[in-house]
């Protein structure tokens, strides 16, 4: 064959454009004529060089003619859009016959291939042998995929090529950019070609194969850049085999082609292990069986595609692909596109709208779920927020992992501007409260001085509120790092393990109004009934605070992504036979379990079943690998994996590191462990290779899953679990420096206690038990009140009963200490049970006093208030301080009498430096006065005026304790109430209270400042100067844990709040927050007041919303009919506070909404029977509701002339209490005097003395700032001018009453004043 550079002539069918001979070889010559080509059929013994212009038309068989024929055939029977040799027709040429064709621009890919060598080998490169740089290896698979593309649209267009070269594919390249362009390739040679309508099936599949065969020989061709002729490979696509130009005359050419596994053999080594399986299921090799190999272009085509996709995985030089031989598995992730979807979009609706979310992700284990939401990172880093891993385990104390998690946190806070700025919020919003959490969160303390005055208030605080006080501070150190700016997501991980005190504090996070922009995500197993159940719980009390939760269950792993995973693990292309077929019994065998399936791939190896071929790919033994025999549990399957090595010496290392949780350090590994001949490092490497455990750095090694652990921890045979945590405990406890005893004394006695039965002499179980107690109190210390009961009762069953006569004091320690823990828990069934076992075995009444003190907050917690008063007066009793055994009002006066005449020998400045009170039988009594005090007023108030004045007695007597404050100031309440009515006394004695809280501390605090500015000071002062104080109460009760003072102070706050005409969809907004926070935690007296006032609010709005069905689940109507219901019932004690709302609540509305009179009556009797059994003290609400109850009495004694006198004598009753009060208090009381006396005169007909008191009413109510009741009494001078045919003036009383009550936000009130107008005005 012979290549003319060109031969010009002109033609009459190609215009002035010289025809151009470009190639010639014997029976045929290719012209081109701009933009026509001609492949014309010449004599064999014509001299090509000649212009067909010069020679004489030469005889040509019919035969050749048919095969022109047959290339336009073909050409035009592929689709348009296909990259072909365009035919245009088949005639004569000079005389010759010929096929007429569009010519394709660019280069054969035997010239490209060229090139592109000479081009690396001026660079100098030399990098094609073996496949050349990855940079050059993606610029051919861009070629790869142009020829394969063309090919497969052939084979859709019904074609076979039946005959590939590198001669006859043509490439061309669109774009600028080198490396970005477009490569296009077009097959040109159709003389062979086949279409599968005209043959048979198997005919057509044997076309397709053959073509694929030699599209493989073509790109192993094109990837190792092979250019040396004498090769197999470039022998075999020249002229011999591939010469388009020698199809006339060379039918059986390809009989010469050299054997399949030579090709295979040449072109397949040296390729990375992807191209290289791709080629050898291409073309194949003797030993090849059809199945293994490709059936179609379109999957090669695929799998070019997934190469280019992935470079870094497909294309790994075959150095390095060596050098990880052995089996390392992919850290991509693998479907859950719709669940990743779903994570992302409540991210971003989170950071910009603020509102939590709380997703729960539930699954088996090994289903992928924290892999899932791992994918959620890199959406979080593009919104500057901020993740924090929460992982709980099996064998880690789980309420230390929290703390520990958030500690971590602040040590990653740089120091940039942004790092300062937040460290500034997070001291603002925990203010003192730092030095609640200092002990659990190390690194908190350094963002302040421990010296300054944020430290100050930790010993004021009970160690029975500090749980409370923890969960708060939490929420108030969650909430300032969660911001628009830098939203936060808080995973909370393998929740399963997460004890109850946990999971407690988690519902309460997650609910909690302080914290907003915080993504709360958590995984649990929902396969396993008895670890999913308490999980499930505390997702139901979340929701029952409507806050929705999405839930995300994961199933098992879908097939595609099982062959994906494989695929990219293994380097082999995902639409080989081979690779399905191994992917279809590796899912099988594993259930899409992807932790599953990467464990049975470690397996696979071990046993020889899939090993790694160096000269080609990983080869497996599909039929041994179908015919294994698995468990269907993974954790089950992972244990006999594990037991596999029992001959191993690495088997006890797993074993022991399973006993130490699911991260560990390796001191702490080294400390436990003694393998004979084995070096850490050795061990280390032996388990990253099987995928067991992580070395995360040099000091910490970590579970790869928690099933994993299990899985180690499981193969300790039942019989000796116990006995190697007692080895364990032994071993950390002898090899660890004393220095550093205290640092590692949880990892000692957590493994010491799982072998306790074990521990024998009395020695031991001293040392035990010590170890328990100091492990208890550092737990108690860090707010981890789970662990600390752990290890008291651990240490209280190790020592047993015997050791009370022994070790006394050893003894009675871990018992007191153990009440505290698990009060705090709440965990009062085993709480009882250490008390009962203190009161049997205590020496003297001291070592009692802490058990009859949690006995009886226990009883408390459940409602049983007559029994903690029961058993407060036995106490008192045996303190020397019994109560008289009928309390009757003489009782009560005389023990008043007696307190008033002992006080008056004191100053305020003798009260306010009394001595401390230290013997210790006073101060139990003070605190079980306290608590009877706190029971009393659920259900037998009239105790309560007897039980201040024995509590002020002692005081005055024995010194201040810490409940001092508290009882004077309840002294001072009983001073202001309907009997005594002593307001400047009263007053005097609250400030004395207030002063002594400032100055000595003590606990109670929101009971002082509910009792001095809810009860006390709005005799002297205005009630608008209370709230901000109320509000304060309730702040200082929460931050100090100090839940049921703290919303005895908000619920104050509500009843002040009306009093004071407050804005009412500013208390709408307020309240909304308060009854959540109620329901939160579990104050049920408090939620049913503050929701009830809410409802009280919203109908004064107009809203139609049942408060009750929001908050309750329960309509109002149903909610009342069942607290009256059982308040009458003897045990109906929660009911009666609730019970006693009621009728104020409903009589307020219906009076203000002009309700019909019948249904006030009604209320208003109720009320009276509840008064009749209520103490004296005067709440502000009840003072508000005398005065309702006045306006009622005299409008009744209006309308109902037969019932004048009963309601007139309600009206004067309760003129005369406020006539009292004025001289109090001229500010909270003239204008409720006023308006009552100008209802008088209105009854008695005096219009002149009716009207000048409304007026001043209505200016008395305007000055003072009291707009509901200001507009109150134009409405009520509204009705009196209307009743004497004033209607003009009637219509200027109604919208200055408007005027009002649109200020006072009551839209119901305006809307029935709009109405009566709009009659008065169609009338007048």
């Amino acid at each position: 064959m012979t290549m003319s550079s060109s031969t010009p002539f002109t033609s009459g069918g190609g215009g002035d454009a010289p025809i151009q001979l470009i190639h010639s070889s014997r029976g045929t010559n290719i012209y081109r004529h701009g933009n026509v080509g001609y492949k014309v059929l010449m004599c064999p013994e014509e001299d090509c060089q000649l212009p067909p212009a010069a020679t004489a038309a030469a005889p040509v068989s019919e035969e050749q003619i048919l095969k022109l024929v047959r290339e336009q055939t073909i050409s035009r029977y592929l689709p348009h859009g296909c990259n072909k040799r365009r035919v245009v027709d088949v005639k004569g040429f000079k005389g010759n016959p010929s096929l007429h064709f569009e010519w394709v621009e660019g280069d054969s890919l035997k010239h490209w291939m060229d090139e592109q060598q000479l081009q690396e080998d001026v660079k100098g490169g030399g990098g094609t042998q073996h496949g050349g740089t990855q940079d050059i290896m993606e610029q051919r698979l861009r070629v790869a995929m142009s020829i394969t593309k063309t090919l497969d649209e052939f084979h859709y267009g019904g074609v076979a090529c039946n005959f590939l070269s590198l001669d006859h594919i043509i490439l061309q390249w669109t774009g600028n950019d080198i490396d970005g362009r477009y490569c296009s390739a077009s097959l040109i040679n159709l003389s062979r070609a086949v279409v599968f309508a005209e043959l048979s099936e198997k005919d057509a599949k044997e076309a397709i194969r053959k073509d694929l065969n030699e599209l493989g020989l073509i790109l192993g061709a094109l990837f190792s850049g092979e250019r040396d002729v004498s090769s197999d490979v470039e022998r075999h696509l020249s002229d011999d085999v591939l010469s388009d130009f020698d199809e006339a005359n060379n039918d059986d050419e390809c009989d010469h082609q050299p054997s399949k596994r030579g090709k295979q053999r040449t072109l397949g080594d040296g390729l990375p292990t992807y191209l290289s399986s791709m080629i050898s299921a291409m073309v194949g090799d003797d030993t090849a069986e059809v199945s293994e190999l490709y059936d179609n272009a379109s999957d090669v085509l695929k799998d070019l595609q997934v190469a280019a996709k992935n470079p870094g995985l497909c294309l790994i030089p075959v150095a390095k692909e060596r050098d990880r031989a052995s089996l390392v598995m992919s850290n991509m992730f693998y479907g859950r596109r719709n669940e990743v979807a779903l994570l992302t979009r409540s991210l971003q609706t989170v950071a910009v709208l603020g509102k939590p979310n709380v997703a729960v992700i539930s699954g088996c284990g090994g289903a992928g779920k924290t892999a899932l939401v791992n994918q959620i990172k890199k959406p979080l880093e593009d919104i500057n927020g901020r993740f924090i891993q929460v992982k709980f385990d099996l064998n880690t104390q789980p309420d230390t992992v929290l703390f520990s998690a958030l500690d971590s946190f602040i040590v990653e806070i740089s120091d940039d501007e942004e790092g300062l700025e937040l460290k500034q919020r997070i001291k603002d919003s925990l203010g003192s409260e730092i030095s609640v959490v200092a002990n659990s969160m190390p690194n908190i303390a350094k963002l302040i001085d421990k010296s300054s005055s944020r430290f100050a208030t930790t010993a004021e605080v009970s160690t029975i509120h500090q749980h409370e006080q923890m969960k708060c501070a939490l929420c108030k150190f969650i909430g300032s790092i969660a911001t628009r700016k830098n939203p936060i997501v808080l995973f909370l991980d393998d929740l399963h393990w997460a004890d109850k005190t946990s999971l407690d504090v988690i519902q309460r996070i997650t609910v909690s109004p302080d914290i907003s922009h915080c993504f709360f995500l958590s995984c649990y197993r929902d396969n396993d009934f008895a670890l999913a159940k308490p999980v499930e719980s505390m997702l139901d009390g979340i929701q029952s605070q409507d806050v929705p939760i999405i839930k995300v269950p994961l199933g098992r792993l879908e097939i595609d992504y099982t062959h994906e995973f494989i695929s990219e693990t293994l380097c082999l292309p995902p639409n080989l036979k081979s690779m399905k077929q191994l992917a279809n019994a590796v899912h099988h065998k594993t259930g899409g379990l992807i932790l599953y399936i990467k464990n049975f791939m470690y397996e696979l190896c071990e046993e020889g079943l899939l090993c790694f071929n160096f000269s080609r790919r990983w080869q497996f033994d599909l039929d041994q690998i179908r015919q294994k025999d698995i468990s269907d549990d993974v954790v089950e399957y992972l244990k006999h994996r594990m037991a596999k090595l029992a001959k191993s010496r690495y088997l006890l290392g797993l074993r022991v590191a399973s006993c130490l949780g699911s991260s560990f350090s390796v001191n702490t590994f080294q400390r436990a462990v003694h393998m004979k001949g084995v070096n850490l490092d050795d061990f280390v490497q032996f388990v990253e290779g099987n995928g067991f455990i992580q070395r995360v750095n040099q000091s910490t090694m970590h579970w790869a899953h928690d099933a994993v652990q299990q899985a180690a921890y499981k193969t300790i045979s039942s019989s000796k679990v116990e006995s190697l945590h007692l080895l364990i405990g032994g071993r950390l406890l002898v090899r660890t420096p004393k220095e550093d005893i205290d640092e590692c004394v949880f990892d000692i006695v957590e493994q010491m206690n799982k072998g306790f039965n074990l521990i024998k002499t009395p020695e031991q179980k001293f040392d035990g038990a010590q170890l328990n107690l100091h492990a208890g109190q550092k737990a108690m210390s860090s707010l981890s009140f789970h662990s600390a009961a752990k290890y008291f009762v651990c240490g209280i069953k190790i020592l047993g009963d015997e050791f009370w006569g022994d070790n006394y004091d050893l003894t009675l320690s871990l018992h007191q200490k153990a009440l505290e823990a698990l009060f705090a828990i709440g965990d009062c069934e085993s709480m009882d049970t250490i008390a009962a076992n203190i009161l049997a075995n205590a020496k003297c009444f001291e070592d009692e006093v802490n058990a009859h003190l949690y006995q009886m907050r226990h009883l408390s917690s459940i409602g049983q208030s007559n029994e903690v008063i029961r058993k407060c007066k036995d106490l008192l009793r045996r303190l020397g301080e019994p109560l008289p055994t009928e309390i009757c009002k003489n009782v009560i006066i005389e023990e008043f009498v007696a307190t008033k005449a002992k006080l008056k020998a004191f100053t305020d400045e003798d009260l306010l430096t009394l001595p401390d009170m230290t013997d210790k039988n006073k101060l139990a009594t003070m605190l079980f006065l306290s608590y009877t005090v706190n029971a009393a007023i659920l259900c037998q108030p009239f105790l309560i005026p007897l039980l201040t004045f024995r509590g002020m007695n002692l005081t005055l007597d024995h010194g201040v304790s810490s409940l001092s404050a508290s009882c004077i100031a309840t002294y001072g309440c009983w001073l202001v109430n309907q009997q005594i009515s002593d307001f400047q006394e009263g007053f005097r004695i609250g400030q004395v209270a207030t002063k002594l809280m400032n100055r000595r501390g003590g606990e109670n605090k929101p009971r002082v400042f509910s009792s001095v500015y809810g009860l006390i000071n709005v005799w002297r002062q205005p009630f608008q100067a209370c709230l901000d104080k109320l509000l304060e109460g309730y702040e200082l009760g929460m931050r100090q844990g100090d839940i049921d003072n703290a919303f005895g102070s908000l619920a104050m706050y509500g009843h002040m709040t009306t009093c004071c005409g407050s804005p009412l969809q500013e208390i709408v907004e307020n309240y909304r927050l308060y009854c959540k926070n109620a329901i939160m935690f579990k104050e049920s007296v408090f939620a049913h007041s503050l929701v009830g006032h809410l409802q009280v609010v919203l109908s004064l709005t107009g809203s139609s919303e049942d408060a009750y069905q929001t908050y309750f689940k329960i309509t109002k109507k149903d909610s009342e009919h069942i607290c009256i219901q059982n308040s009458f019932e003897s045990d109906g004690e929660s009911y009666k506070n609730h019970f006693r709302l009621i009728p104020f609540r409903n009589k307020l509305v219906l009076f203000l909404m002009d309700g019909p009179d019948e249904e006030i009556k009604e209320w208003y009797k109720l009320g009276e029977k509840v008064d009749r059994t209520s103490t004296q003290i005067l709440f502000p609400r009840r003072i508000f509701g005398f005065f309702i109850d006045g306006m009622i009495g005299l409008s009744f004694a209006r309308k109902y002339t037969d019932e004048r006198e009963m309601w007139e004598e309600v009206g004067n009753s309760m003129i005369s209490k406020f006539q009292r009060w004025r001289e109090s208090s001229e500010w909270n009381f003239a204008n409720k005097l006023y308006l009552l006396l100008a209802e008088r005169y209105f009854l008695q007909g005096d219009q002149e003395n009716a009207f000048e008191h409304y007026d001043k009413a209505i200016k008395s109510a305007c000055d003072h700032r009291f707009f509901h009741e200001e507009g109150l009494a134009n409405v009520a001078a509204a009705k009196c001018c209307l009743h004497f045919g004033r209607t003009k003036e009637a219509l200027e009383y109604y919208n200055k009453a408007k005027d009002c009550y649109t200020k006072w936000d009551a839209t119901a009130l305006v809307r029935i004043i709009d109405e009566r107008c709009c009659n008065l005005k169609s009338n007048v």
